[in-house]
């Protein structure tokens, strides 16, 4: 049928077609920000406690090589939550994708975007352990950039905002230098992931 005398009821029928898919592009973009949201909130938390407990005067004074016990159980528990979160990722995705029926270049755009974000958040963190500084800020700065480029493409404030969030956090952990960074983090996750996450969630509905 020629697309220039399409009956109204056709062409509503297409301008809702087109509002759903915008609508489930919204609810899969919340799932992937919610699943990493509580993730790395929980990794933040855990890491928190492991600092706390092996800064205290105890373990000050009965562990050997402390520096490096510090980054051995800190690195450790955040590769935990990362992998875990990849496998469910895998998972979630996998089931997405076998349901989705409508794709867009942005839906591959993005999936790009957070690879490369992915892979420059493991190249930085390698840096970081190579020029022993602190990882948070430049892990922080590289999620605002990915995240705040998703808002805009997805033209989301909320996503938008949370992702500038980390900028401010990014900033903030610099005035800190012990475990309570770890909690600086955990805000940062709940504003730019979680909070977005679940605004995302309800506009999809």
């Amino acid at each position: 049928m020629d697309k220039n005398n399409l009956t109204p009821e056709e062409s509503f029928k297409i301008i809702n077609r087109a509002i759903s898919n915008f609508k489930m592009n919204y609810k899969e973009s919340a799932q992937v920000f919610l699943l990493w949201g509580w993730i790395l909130t929980f990794a933040s938390i855990t890491n928190f406690i492991i600092l706390k407990i092996l800064n205290s005067q105890e373990a000050h004074e009965l562990t050997v090589g402390k520096w490096e016990l510090e980054g051995l159980f800190s690195l450790g528990n955040w590769a935990l939550f990362i992998l875990t979160g990849f496998i469910i990722q895998f998972f979630m995705l996998r089931r997405i994708d076998k349901n989705k029926k409508v794709y867009s270049y942005l839906d591959t755009y993005l999936t790009k975007l957070w690879q490369v974000t992915a892979s420059s958040l493991f190249v930085a963190t390698l840096l970081c352990m190579k020029l022993e500084i602190a990882p948070p800020p430049i892990m922080l700065l590289i999620a605002g950039i990915a995240t705040t480029t998703t808002g805009l493409l997805i033209k989301f404030r909320p996503v938008i905002i949370g992702g500038m969030a980390f900028f401010i956090f990014s900033f903030a952990t610099t005035f800190l230098s012990n475990e309570y960074i770890a909690l600086i983090v955990c805000g940062a996750i709940i504003c730019g992931y979680l909070i977005p996450g679940y605004l995302l969630k309800s506009a999809g509905e």
